[in-house]
């Protein structure tokens, strides 16, 4: 009695080496993908802290020319990166670096470097800004690339501009500047900026 014949026949070299290299392609498409929508998803989130953070400054500084009282100080047109400076508005102080970022204290080192902070004083004194007291307005690794508070003629406008931006120093061009933007798309996901203005009337005297 013959036994029936089996298919013995199985995958040639090439037929697996086509396979191999179809998966390969999916795989690396599955796998560019994943990383993109990643790198997508950490620059939303970075863009949407650095414009949340310059709103806050914007609408802190704002409300504190509306309805503090007081004299309102106006911002040097002339101030340098990584000097500190100040202006009062009424009895709050608001003492600043521009183009310095915000650094927070490493465990046991104890350094950290402040960059805008909001503190309330009896007698504001603008030549004697203090870092060491009040709220500081930045989160880690934003820097405040300018800050203007001008008023217009008549002293009841004010003119208030807020720019802010977050990466470190080799994400951006000029980083020290008013004209701090981020680079190319390399790294973007670690790099944001934020740029609003606004104009407030003083409602409290």
């Amino acid at each position: 009695m013959k036994r029936p014949k089996l298919n013995q026949r199985g995958f040639t070299i090439a037929e697996l080496m086509i396979a191999t290299l179809v998966f390969s392609v999916v795989l690396l498409l599955v796998t560019t993908g994943i990383i993109q929508i990643g790198r997508t998803y950490y620059k939303g989130i970075n863009e949407a802290n650095t414009q949340d953070t310059a709103r806050t400054i914007m609408e802190t500084v704002g409300q504190a020319v509306q309805f503090s009282g007081g004299t309102v100080g106006q911002t040097d047109p002339t101030e340098q990166a990584g000097v500190l400076k100040a202006f009062c508005v009424g009895n709050t102080q608001f003492s600043y670096r521009l183009g310095t970022q915000l650094v927070t204290a490493s465990p046991g080192t104890g350094q950290s470097t402040s960059v805008l902070r909001e503190n309330t004083v009896n007698n504001c004194n603008a030549a004697s800004p203090p870092m060491s007291t009040g709220q500081e307005l930045l989160s880690p690794k934003m820097r405040l690339s300018e800050l203007v508070v001008m008023p217009a003629p008549g002293g009841v406008a004010f003119t208030i501009r807020v720019k802010v931006v977050y990466g470190d120093s080799d994400l951006l061009n000029n980083p020290t500047t008013s004209a701090a933007a981020c680079k190319g798309s390399n790294g973007s996901q670690f790099c944001s900026d934020a740029d609003i203005s606004t104009t407030v009337y003083k409602r409290v005297n």
